[in-house]
């Protein structure tokens, strides 16, 4: 199992506080229809949960490892610590809010062994949500906006999409060097683009697109995160000055319109723990009203572009901290020790 030569494909799975999520994961990858020799690499960022426990019940029914460190160190450190571990030739990248298909892992693998040049592959995600208010007025249109802009995407810009699912063979991954660690937001599309730029060409395969059962529940969480991902863009462009990172793709002369009128209305949006008041304010209004989440994400994302301060050098600013958040990695955390089991 450790020489790589015998090991067709890693699943790697990046877990903070993944209690509650990784038994959908894991079984949907007890299921898997590959035929070859794979493994599946859990990496644990901290152990403050119950994690360990739920993983050892399926070390009967998978091919399990466990990459730990002893306290939160964030997800570029995370991830390259399992991919660092990983055995395998193909390496996938799946989060531990997501429910793969059943040829998931075949399918990755038939990518890489049936192209003579390399490539990076992705699997769109698709998110599940409850029937909230929320999600019939922002969530659920606001995804199905997103899956048509990722398959319209033009080939030079697919790199963009680099996020929780996306496989490449070692070799691709051993040049483009893993996560940069500066980076604590907006380190999955940085990753992207520099493999888009070593001459790998990335695809999108609409056959592994991904049910994401991890999705924004409300405005609380969705604005903060906006302005976030806004932040990130100031510091993609610092780390690779003049390189375009494009907005979502717009469907229609008047949602570019309104993409472009929006900042006037984002001057109060200031910081992340200001998004969050605000989206719990959205939350509090009548269903009436919802109108107002559908728009405010966006707001959001324009005024993290402008005012955001995520630095390249120092990681994400404690102005941008979301206390609580429960996705993984995204603050930068101090160093553990890791262990491989």
């Amino acid at each position: 199992m450790n020489d790589k030569l015998f090991v067709a494909a890693s699943v790697i799975v990046p877990s903070y506080r993944g209690e509650r999520r990784l038994p959908e994961l894991l079984e949907r990858l007890a299921r898997q229809d590959f035929e070859g020799t794979w493994e599946v690499v859990v990496a644990l960022d901290g152990e403050s949960d119950g994690s360990r426990d739920i993983l050892d019940e399926y070390r009967d029914r998978l091919p399990l490892r466990v990459v730990a460190s002893t306290e939160r160190r964030g997800v570029c450190a995370t991830l390259n610590d399992a991919y660092e571990a990983a055995a395998g030739a193909v390496l996938i990248r799946c989060d531990d809010d997501l429910s793969p298909a059943p040829n998931m892992v075949r399918r990755h693998v038939e990518h890489h062994a049936t192209t003579e040049a390399p490539v990076g592959v992705i699997g769109a995600t698709r998110d599940v949500f409850a029937d909230t208010p929320y999600a019939r007025a922002y969530g659920i249109p606001a995804n199905r906006r997103h899956l048509a802009g990722v398959y319209r995407r033009r080939d030079d810009m697919i790199w963009m999409h680099w996020a929780a699912h996306n496989s490449v063979t070692r070799e691709t991954w051993d040049r483009a060097g893993g996560f940069d660690t500066r980076f604590s937001y907006g380190e999955d599309s940085e990753l992207g683009f520099r493999i888009h730029e070593s001459g790998v060409r990335i695809i999108i395969d609409p056959e592994l697109e991904i049910e994401h059962r991890g999705p924004a529940p409300d405005a609380e969480h969705r604005i903060p995160r906006a302005f976030l991902s806004g932040a990130s863009r100031k510091a993609f462009a610092k780390a690779h000055p003049g390189v375009r990172h494009e907005d979502a793709v717009w469907g229609s002369l008047r949602a570019w319109l309104w993409a472009a009128g929006v900042n006037a209305f984002t001057f109060a949006l200031r910081s992340a723990a200001g998004c969050r008041r605000y989206g719990r304010a959205v939350d509090g209004l009548p269903c009436r009203n919802t109108d107002l989440a559908a728009r405010s994400p966006h707001r959001a994302g324009c005024r993290g572009c402008r005012q955001g301060r995520i630095s390249c050098r120092t990681g994400i600013s404690v102005q941008l901290r979301l206390a609580g958040e429960p996705r993984h990695g995204r603050t930068a955390g101090g160093r553990g020790r890791r262990a491989v089991q």
